[in-house]
């Protein structure tokens, strides 16, 4: 008895159907595409912390000094300088700059106010500090009342470019997360609704077809 022809089993015989093998690509693609994008969220909200929080570290006060005394700082007018207090409650105070030859720096009042807070402690924006040029400055102050503390740091829009990147992170790396996602799923649905169709229309192509030729008359 002949045996099946080469190349396959016969016509019925058993056999992996085409039809039962798992369409590509999988679906489990999916969830993990999202799991990045829930991945750059929380790397988004870190490093946009992380930036803002180095942006406040930046512009607070470094160079801190108690009412009737004074410090030695370098200044450059380039970092916008302020002269910053922390009270207790409402006191007037009376501060003076110079350079080191003892000329005087003129302290001008912030414009507009300036509230940081920096290691549990809050600073208020009293003084511009219109130094001329980049050097090392003298300044000191007295306050009648209240305990207060100065300090010297800089003006909120010299911390602007800090700001900006913490919110670009903030905002651009879980946008970035959230595309990726979403391509992803788009491209497995389309790939995967192509796949089926063509599944299916192999499976019909794969039924005999009628015969065709002259009905017989009845």
């Amino acid at each position: 008895m002949p045996g099946p022809p080469p190349g396959g089993p016969a016509y019925g015989a058993p056999g992996v159907p085409r039809s039962a093998a798992p369409l590509r690509p999988r679906r489990r693609w999916i969830p993990l595409a999202w799991l990045v994008f829930l991945v750059s969220v929380v790397v988004g909200v870190w490093t946009g912390f992380s930036g803002f929080v180095g942006a406040v570290e930046q512009i607070a006060p470094t160079h801190v000094f108690q009412s009737g005394g004074k410090v030695s700082a370098p200044l450059n007018p380039l970092d916008q300088p302020v002269l910053y207090a922390s009270a207790s409650g409402p006191t007037n105070v009376t501060c003076l700059a110079q350079d080191v030859a003892g000329r005087p720096v003129k302290l001008t009042p912030t414009s507009v106010r300036q509230t940081i807070t920096a290691n549990g402690r809050t600073w208020e924006g009293m003084f511009d500090i219109s130094v001329p040029a980049a050097g090392t400055y003298q300044i000191g102050c007295e306050s009648q009342g209240g305990k207060v503390l100065f300090g010297i740091g800089k003006r909120l829009t010299a911390g602007a470019g800090d700001f900006a990147k913490g919110a670009a992170y903030l905002f651009l790396i879980p946008l970035a997360g959230f595309l990726f996602a979403s391509i992803v799923t788009i491209v497995i649905v389309v790939r995967r609704r192509r796949a089926r169709a063509a599944r299916t229309a192999e499976t019909r192509g794969a039924w005999p077809q009628a015969p065709q030729g002259p009905h017989p008359r009845v």
